[in-house]
């Protein structure tokens, strides 16, 4: 009709616009409800991944510790030591394991053996879950009278796994009965040669120090990342 004014309905655009404001806050505290939720279980996520590597850490950190307290007194003796990070018992005088260019191990190196194997497999069975491997490795200088480099190598290597077989071999039969499953299980013979020199100061190779035998212990790592991926599928 001519001269009459719209009416605008004003209360009803009001109630939708609450009405949406009411969506617009429900959709904003769920939201805001599902961020809270995935932070709470990320950190949660988190927090069992930091506990397990701190496991981890910490077992290795207990292995070292059973070693040394069961064997420092004996050291210096032996002319050994433990390394904290590798668990490597590393026995520094060849001339106390071996005739030169032999594979025979000395009456000295045999008493050590007898001191130290019973009790040093004893100490990684507590472990059961920690440890995937025990390396005897045997390792020698670059030296071979008469040789190249590269027959030098060879030589070596042939050398050091004898070595490292008839440290094993000696081992094993002083080994309890009880116990010869783990060994065969874990144990492991290895010649490196001299892929794995000792440094002086200088940067050159320590021909002494070299020619060494090792007693290297191998943390599972592999467990610790499968208890992660068990934590991330959680």
């Amino acid at each position: 009709m001519k001269g009459k004014k719209l009416q605008v309905p004003w209360a009803n655009i009001s109630d939708m616009m609450s009405a949406l404001m009411m969506v617009f806050l429900l959709i904003s505290v769920t939201y805001s409800a599902q961020v809270k939720q995935q932070t709470k279980e990320l950190e949660e996520t988190n927090d069992k991944i930091h506990k397990i590597t701190e496991d981890y850490s910490d077992n290795r950190e207990k292995i070292y510790n059973r070693l040394n307290e069961k064997f420092s007194h004996k050291f210096e003796d032996w002319q050994a030591t433990l390394d904290s990070k590798t668990l490597t018992l590393r026995f520094n005088n060849p001339s106390i394991l071996f005739q030169p260019g032999s594979d025979k191990l000395t009456p000295a190196f045999e008493k050590i053996l007898r001191e130290l194997w019973s009790g040093y497999i004893e100490v990684l069975q507590e472990y059961p879950e920690d440890i995937s491997e025990v390396k005897i490795q045997g390792h020698t200088s670059s030296e071979w009278s008469g040789a190249s480099l590269d027959e030098s190598y060879f030589n070596n290597m042939k050398l050091s796994q004898e070595r490292t077989r008839s440290a094993l071999s000696y081992c094993y039969s002083i080994t309890p009965e009880s116990r010869k499953a783990w060994v065969r299980k874990n144990v492991t013979a290895n010649g490196m040669s001299f892929s794995r020199p000792i440094l002086d100061s200088n940067g050159k190779e320590n021909i002494a120090m070299s020619r060494r035998v090792e007693f290297s212990v191998v943390v599972n790592s592999y467990t610790a990342l499968e208890k992660i991926g068990d934590a991330l599928d959680d």
